[in-house]
């Protein structure tokens, strides 16, 4: 009985463990994407405090390389909004839309490592089940000797 009762949580155990592995690697790149919206925001609102009409910029190449640039419409922005599609928006525009998808990465982020705690739980849970009946079997084999 209590062999089974191990086995079920054993494997309770390892699917927990996977989730928790999935949220973290999820929240991972929650992170990531949010940081990259963030720097495309600040780069925005620093660009509308640039008074030149067509200031110089480095365009990344790849591979940490660069080539000069210069911004010949600094009023309006191209912004991804998903699923590969971007669209054109004004300045303000893109910063608030900006600020939208931050507040949305923000949500998903909190709703993440919320659920991640609550697995971590039920991982603590189990294991310490599992260790109470380790125990008890234990000790039941003592007292038969």
């Amino acid at each position: 009985m209590a062999e089974k009762e191990l086995e079920k949580l054993a494997y309770e155990y390892q699917v927990l463990q996977a989730q928790a592995q999935l949220l973290a690697q999820n929240l991972e790149l929650l992170n990531l994407a949010r940081a990259e919206v963030q720097t495309v925001k600040e780069t925005l609102e620093n660009l509308k405090k640039v008074e030149e009409e067509k200031p110089e910029i480095l365009v990344p190449i790849g591979a940490g390389s660069f080539l000069k640039g210069v911004i010949v419409d600094k009023e309006n922005a191209i912004v991804s909004v998903g699923s590969g599609y971007a669209v054109e928006k004004n300045i303000n525009e893109a910063i608030a839309f900006l600020e939208e998808r931050l507040k949305e990465y923000d949500e998903a982020i909190k709703k993440t490592q919320e659920a991640l705690a609550e697995i971590e739980k039920k991982v603590g849970e189990v294991a310490k089940k599992a260790q109470e009946i380790q125990k008890k079997q234990a000790m039941s084999f003592q007292l038969k000797k």
